[in-house]
Parts: C-alpha cells; structure tokens; sequence
C-alpha cells in the first residue's frame, strides 16, 4: 500500500504550501507524485493557515500529477485536461531536496503555464520575480538558473520531445490506482 509523501512549497521571505502526494513511478523522466481529487492544501502557517482542496480554492479541488526533478529547477503539474485552462504548470524554483518524507523547494515566483490544445504558453508573475530579485530574495545565480529552466521547459513542452505524452500517461495511470485523497497533513515532520 501507497503511503503519501508530502510536498512543501516555501516562499521568500516567508511562507509556505503544504500537500500530499503519492510516489506512483519513477522513470527516464523524474519522479511522478499522484495527488488524488479532494485532496488538502495547506497555505502560510500557524495561526494564519488556511486550507482548500489542491487545485482550487473551492470544490472538491481537481487530481494532478507533479513531476519532480531533484536537479530541475522547476517541478511540473499535470491537471486533467478540461479541469483548468492552464492544464500543465510549472513552478520555477530551487532544485527540490526530500527529507523526511518530504519533497521541498524554494518558489522563485516565475510560473510557466502551458495550453497543450492551443500550444499556448505564458509565463506569469514576472514582475513579482523582479520585485524578488531586487529584494534579494532571490540571488543572481537563483535568477539567471530560473530564466534558464523557463527556456528549458519551452523546450519539453514540444510535442515531439514525449514529455507531455509521458505526463498525460502518469496522470491516468494515478487515476486508475484508486487512491484515497490526503486529508491528513499533520503528520509531515514540516507542519
């Protein structure tokens, strides 16, 4: 039986998302972690956490599959096509490090969405990523290796390359696990 691994997203100066995920493969590609509808999102912390199902704010919240790399500087997620506008995204960060049953990483704010049935990508909170770069939230070595993985991943969203037919595979493949949602985060070592 599957056990959930949880994934922390960090925010510079301060702040953090919290869910679980369920390793389902491992392959060429990466690492797959299946989170299953209904899912919780945990964001900020403490007293001013607030909660929702992973994927929406409202609703029972929609199944994805991450992808992570631990020597990517980003993490991809596969939503079900129809589900979202944006049905793959990728969150430009640090290299994601796992402890404790935990895959972390630092958001560098740059996210890069992608439309696979227009083939439209956009990469959104630019400005935010300037603001964090002058701040020094955000390093220069931090800054040129995010505006490299943003030109990195307009390569993989290529059809020809497989990556998107290899997430598209891993997603279904979750979904017919039959996996119960993670509802329970207090046992991360981070909550």
């Amino acid at each position: 039986m599957l056990q959930p691994v949880f994934i922390e997203k960090l925010k510079r100066p301060k702040g953090r998302g919290l869910w679980g995920a369920y390793e389902t493969a491992t392959d060429t590609w990466g690492r797959w972690l299946f989170t299953p509808r209904g899912s919780l999102y945990q964001g900020g912390t403490g007293a001013d956490a607030i909660y929702c199902n992973v994927g929406s704010p409202t609703g029972p919240g929609i199944p994805v599959i991450h992808l992570v790399r631990p020597e990517a500087w980003w993490i991809a997620t596969f939503g079900e096509p129809g589900e979202a506008e944006w049905s793959i995204t990728f969150d430009v960060c640090t290299p994601p490090t796992f402890a404790d049953d935990c895959w972390s990483y630092v958001d560098l704010e740059l996210d890069v969405l992608f439309a696979p049935s227009t083939g439209e990508i956009r990469v959104d909170d630019v400005d935010e990523f300037k603001a964090a770069c002058l701040a020094g939230c955000i390093s220069a070595e931090e800054a040129e290796s995010a505006r490299s993985a943003v030109n990195q991943i307009r390569t993989l969203v290529d059809p020809a390359c497989g990556f998107l037919e290899a997430g598209l595979t891993r997603l279904a493949e979750g979904h017919a696990l039959g996996l119960r949602p993670v509802r329970h985060l207090a046992q991360s070592a981070r909550s």
